[in-house]
């Protein structure tokens, strides 16, 4: 139990390490820029559509991801289903 603990910690904080090197400072343009100047690739007409269908759902999957691999962590953290716990009387 305290190995899961300490190897969840240590994975955290290498994860934070990582975050902290990350350099926020570089500007690549937008989805606007890219959507206007690649409309070949997009293959939607209307701007808004592309944007939604073609961004937005690779977002909105990286989002569910980052929260099930969150929820997981903290079960395992705090120690998952113990049932030498659970009081059947």
């Amino acid at each position: 139990m305290r190995l899961k603990r300490v190897v969840a910690l240590l994975l955290l904080m290498i994860l934070g390490g990582m975050l902290v090197q990350v350099d926020h400072t570089q500007e690549y343009g937008g989805s606007y820029e890219h959507y206007v100047n690649n409309w070949e690739e997009v293959n939607i007409p209307n701007l808004v559509t592309a944007v939604l269908v073609d961004y937005r759902a690779y977002d909105t999957l990286g989002e569910a991801t980052i929260l099930f691999t969150a929820a997981l962590g903290f079960y395992i953290i705090l120690g998952g289903d113990k049932d030498e716990d659970v009081n059947c009387g």
